[in-house]
């Protein structure tokens, strides 16, 4: 099998990450992961709305109870067993889940740039959280506060690529696709 390409994506709340994966997905038949995903799944089984104080609650509980690194440890499991070409790692927020990241062969971390109110302006217009269309910008700065988001500019700090998605999604597809091309080339 041809060598596998990582992208571990991280950056604040609403910058972009999730259309970067998807964009790799619809362009590049990458299959994508996503550290919310698993909590997203959960919430949606047991009938619990899917919003941001319950994803943070679902992950408090199941690391105090299984382990810091339990998501972590999934989803680079899963990682390993994918025979796809480009992967996708979205939403790395802590430090210990890019160190397991890091141990994956063919990873790179990119952080995703974005200015606060354009973020926000996007929250509004997104429906990925059941309260996202109806969240004040001071709940948003709030929320930027809480514990699984402190950590991220740590993260960021150690990503090899950057991406500035404060235009148009012209201007981020054309990044991506530098990225790639530049991934591929190594």
């Amino acid at each position: 099998m041809d060598k596998k390409i990582i992208i571990g994506l991280a950056g604040p709340m609403v910058a972009g990450k999730g259309t970067i994966a998807e964009y790799l997905q619809n362009n590049y038949n990458a299959s994508s992961y996503g550290f919310s995903r698993p909590l997203r799944d959960v919430l949606k089984r047991l009938h619990i709305e899917i919003i941001r104080s319950n994803m943070a609650k679902l992950s408090e509980i199941l690391r105090h109870n299984f382990g810091q690194d339990l998501i972590s440890k999934t989803i680079i499991k899963d990682i390993e067993e994918d025979t796809n070409k480009i992967i996708v790692l979205d939403g790395i927020r802590r430090p210990s889940d890019l160190e397991k990241a890091k141990g994956l062969s063919g990873f790179v971390l990119v952080k995703v740039e974005a200015m606060q109110s354009i973020r926000y302006e996007r929250l509004l217009k997104r429906s990925q959280n059941a309260d996202d269309k109806s969240k004040t910008l001071v709940q948003f700065e709030a929320d930027e506060q809480a514990e699984a988001e402190l950590q991220i500019p740590l993260v960021m700090a150690e990503a090899t690529y950057t991406i500035d998605n404060n235009g148009s999604f012209e201007d981020l597809y054309r990044q991506i696709d530098e990225l790639v091309k530049k991934l591929l080339a190594q």
